[in-house]
């Protein structure tokens, strides 16, 4: 099948633990809500590691020794550009949710003549930065601007792991990995009622409402088995190959780098990271947008709005929303009305 450029094409970058199954999970929902006047496509990849993608590595070019976080993120940046080019996909914009921003903003950084200006934001995960600058200076910089992030952008305990006290990045992320990876092994061996109770106590009224409506009469089974499918990301069977001939391809030769599961891991290392880690700065890195759309629950307690409205300080024609009592699972679960609203408009426009 190919899109090519008459259609219009998102980019949906994941939270990060889950995988390219909650773009269906959450977008089929909404798609009678679709009245665009051409096709809308919604493109989600699997990140290096997960369901049987392959993996990444460090690399090191001449002097310079490329981060595994770096060279994660720039994989799955490289990956986007052979799916979309498969398609014949000019340009697509972007819509992420939660961690997946780093892998957004970072797409928008190192492929700006493949983007469409547009990107739409929920829930932002936003790396931290202590104020100094590092020597990766784009064109947008301007000394005059703090670039230290707040205090209570995340978690206690994100900040403590950011600090070490539990031990190295790498020991860290590989532990939170493999505790994110045993998530699918829950919604099957605890309790249906557990997980349903667990998951709406952390909602919001008007969020539970929503809930019911989305899952009626059934002690919430749907909804167990949406996020047992969900998380259960598979190994990659039913997959097929695009930049190499699928003949060509199997386990004994070279010509496919294997997948290690190491994608959890790499997802919580990224969120481990600084801005100066990364070369995301995101004043002086991402380029100048049409427009970035943020919007983000007001009582979301995993990742505080700070975030969001820091992001909104730093980039050029961002505009942050607050859904009013918005969890942090509610907010992106259950898709503010405007959200539905600039997806139909900026299709149009794409």
């Amino acid at each position: 099948t190919i899109i090519g450029p008459s259609a219009a094409c998102w980019i949906f970058f994941y939270p990060a633990g889950s995988n390219r199954r909650l773009l269906e999970a959450v977008i089929s929902r909404y798609t009678p809500e679709f009245v665009c006047d051409r096709d809308v496509f919604f493109i989600c990849l699997n990140r290096p590691g997960k369901g049987g993608t392959s993996s990444s590595s460090s690399t090191t070019t001449g002097t310079t020794t490329v981060s595994p976080e770096q060279e994660y993120i720039r994989t799955a940046c490289d990956d986007i550009i052979t799916i979309i080019d498969y398609y014949q996909v000019p340009k697509v914009s972007l819509l992420y949710m939660c961690a997946g921003s780093s892998f957004g903003y970072s797409f928008a950084k190192f492929h700006p003549e493949r983007t469409t200006g547009y990107i739409l934001g929920i829930s932002s995960w936003i790396l931290r930065h202590d104020g100094k600058r590092s020597n990766n200076d784009g064109g947008n910089v301007d000394d005059t601007i703090d670039y230290s992030t707040p205090s209570i952008m995340n978690s206690r305990i994100h900040s403590w792991a950011m600090r070490g006290y539990f031990g190295s990045k790498s020991m860290v992320s590989s532990l939170a990995g493999g505790i994110v990876g045993s998530v699918s092994g829950l919604f099957t061996s605890l309790p249906q009622h557990w997980i349903v109770d667990g998951f709406k106590q952390e909602l919001s009224n008007d969020e539970r409402v929503a809930f019911d409506e989305q899952y009626p009469e059934d002690g919430g089974e749907a909804f167990v088995k949406m996020m047992t499918w969900n998380y259960g990301d598979g190994d990659g069977d039913g997959s097929f190959f695009v930049n190499v001939d699928d003949n060509d391809v199997d386990e004994s030769n070279d010509k496919r780098v294997l997948c290690t599961n190491d994608g959890n891991a790499k997802d919580i290392a990224v969120c481990l990271s600084t801005q100066q880690e990364l070369g995301m700065e995101y004043k002086s890195s991402v380029p100048t947008q049409k427009r970035v759309l943020l919007w983000h629950g007001e009582n979301d307690r995993m990742v505080n709005v700070a975030g969001a409205e820091y992001l909104e300080s730093m980039l050029s024609n961002a505009t942050l929303s607050y859904v009013s009592e918005g969890t942090h699972q509610g907010t992106m679960l259950f898709f503010p009305r405007d959200l539905m609203l600039e997806l139909n408009q900026i299709s149009n426009l794409m």
